[in-house]
């Protein structure tokens, strides 16, 4: 999910030639640099353009998926493309929509639905039209299905829900003694619990926690997000024209954090291969991350599990972002196109248990709610977030993969080292957010 992120102005100047970071889907794959100056991309009356940034094991399961429909429609031409992760994946999306030839559908980060549906250019998707194709709005995750709305319009539709979890390795932590008598980890509730636990495992002889930083700005900064939000605090306000990031809150929040570091009961000193392969060695007794390093640690045979992300400074909601499905704008509405789209969304969202497998909760209800998922272990133990997560803050400028994430996740990472104080990470923060809310969209 994290990979380092190219300037969205930087891809504008590199042009056609930053295109070449592509990889395959299910059929055959678009050409990205044609759909920016021609208008035949997708145009087929049986193809579907789409487009996504699915790497590793979520690209996996994805185009299981993709191979799912691809049998129950083999006379659709699915032509899947995977693209560079993060604002390059976001700016050709604009870019290509803005010059009339975008993909029939794409992936988007729900976080980022703010920079595509104040501009306009994403195609609202009536409930009627969703409920004809097998979807009403009572299949999906509350949360996510209404942060998929812009002015009372449906402008995306949630895959499901990815928050920031906690793994724990069994064995280190039944050695700590913070097991129950059915091999759980209970919730932990507090900082002076959470710094109790942490040091129990200390005296273990490993690491207590591993929470990767290096090349990593997203990570720092949903732990930031999460324990802020557990508090009540709130970053902007006006869509990212004004910056509320509270001072007191924002620095007691760092200084927990600078404590965990100066303590020595969390690892931030490594990027997020460096930190998956510490937890799989038996050197650390937590993990904080995303979900989507479960299969990781299953195919590893690792005695672990996995819960919500501890509600260490108030109310139990987590950071969290949500994939889903978007219909780029088109010059000339086509809706026999839209109605081939939302048959293969429907088909996709069919198959959430392929999806879930890897650690996301799916927003697909039907799935969630099934009898299949509730077995399908450690993945089901946090579903219960889905319901009461806190997404990024709405701006042009933030989300997954956004400015405001890598210069945040720069200064809170500096933080989890040791090498900033608390004091001048929130200047740092807070100037950044500035700068940023001062910037003109881009257009």
């Amino acid at each position: 999910m994290n990979q380092p992120i190219l300037d969205r102005r930087g891809f504008l100047a590199a042009g056609a030639a930053a295109v070449a970071a592509l990889g395959a889907g299910c059929s055959s794959s678009y050409d990205v640099a044609a759909g920016f100056t021609s208008q035949n991309g997708g145009d087929g009356a049986s193809t579907i353009v789409y487009w996504n940034l699915l790497s590793g094991g979520d690209g996996s399961h994805m185009q299981e998926m993709e191979a799912g429909y691809q049998r129950q429609h083999p006379e659709v031409n699915l032509q899947s493309t995977i693209l560079q992760w993060g604002n390059p994946y976001y700016t050709k999306l604009a870019m290509a929509t803005r010059s009339g030839s975008p993909p029939d559908v794409a992936i988007m980060h729900l976080s980022r639905i703010n920079e595509f549906g104040p501009p306009g250019l994403l195609t609202p998707i009536s409930h009627e039209l969703m409920a004809a194709h097998g979807m009403r709005p009572g299949d999906f995750t509350p949360q996510a299905f209404r942060k998929a709305q812009y002015r009372g319009q449906q402008l995306a539709i949630p895959l499901d829900t990815h928050p920031f979890v906690q793994y724990y390795n069994t064995e280190i932590c039944g050695k700590a003694g913070l097991l129950d008598a059915s091999h759980q980890l209970p919730p932990i509730r507090g900082t002076a619990a959470l710094l109790d636990a942490l040091r129990k495992i200390k005296r273990t002889g490993v690491t207590p926690v591993v929470c990767d930083q290096i090349n990593d700005p997203a990570t720092p900064w949903r732990l930031f997000y999460t324990f802020y939000s557990q508090a009540g605090g709130q970053v902007l306000a006006g869509n990212g024209k004004r910056v509320v990031l509270d001072r007191a809150l924002a620095t007691r929040v760092l200084t927990f954090i600078s404590q965990l570091a100066t303590e020595g009961l969390m690892n931030a000193n490594t990027d997020p291969a460096g930190g998956i392969a510490s937890f799989q060695a038996g050197q650390a007794g937590l993990y904080w991350e995303g979900e989507w390093n479960v299969d990781v640690f299953q195919a590893a045979k690792l005695p672990f599990s996995m819960q919500p992300f501890p509600a260490v400074f108030g109310n139990g909601v987590t950071q969290a972002d949500s994939h889903t499905f978007v219909v780029p704008r088109k010059p000339s509405p086509d809706p026999e196109k839209l109605s081939m789209v939302l048959t293969m969304i429907r088909s996709l969202l069919g198959q959430s248990m392929i999806w879930a497998s890897g650690g996301h909760i799916p927003a697909w209800l039907p799935t969630r709610r099934s009898a299949a998922y509730r077995k399908l272990k450690p993945q089901s133990n946090y579903q219960s977030v889905a319901d009461h997560v806190v997404y990024d803050p709405p701006a042009w400028y933030s989300g997954s993969g956004s400015d405001m994430e890598n210069y945040a996740g720069a200064a809170i990472g500096s933080v989890m080292l040791g090498g900033l104080s608390p004091a001048s990470a929130y200047q740092e923060m807070r100037a950044s957010f500035e700068q940023l809310s001062r910037e003109v969209v881009p257009v």
